[in-house]
């Protein structure tokens, strides 16, 4: 019964790999949100003339 009980469970080194995935997919996400946010705020000012560059 013990050794059925240890196949299932996946091992840590994957577990850890996956979470790592996870959150660098999770960064490069939001790095990518801000960057679109702040381009589009940034035409926005542009447009309406407070800021000129």
């Amino acid at each position: 019964m013990n050794q059925d009980r240890r196949k299932k469970l996946p091992n840590k080194k994957i577990i850890r790999s996956a979470k790592f995935e996870a959150k660098e997919q999770f960064t490069k996400s939001a790095l990518e949100n801000l960057k679109t946010e702040n381009e589009r705020i940034f035409n926005s000012l542009k447009e309406s003339g407070e800021f000129d560059y």
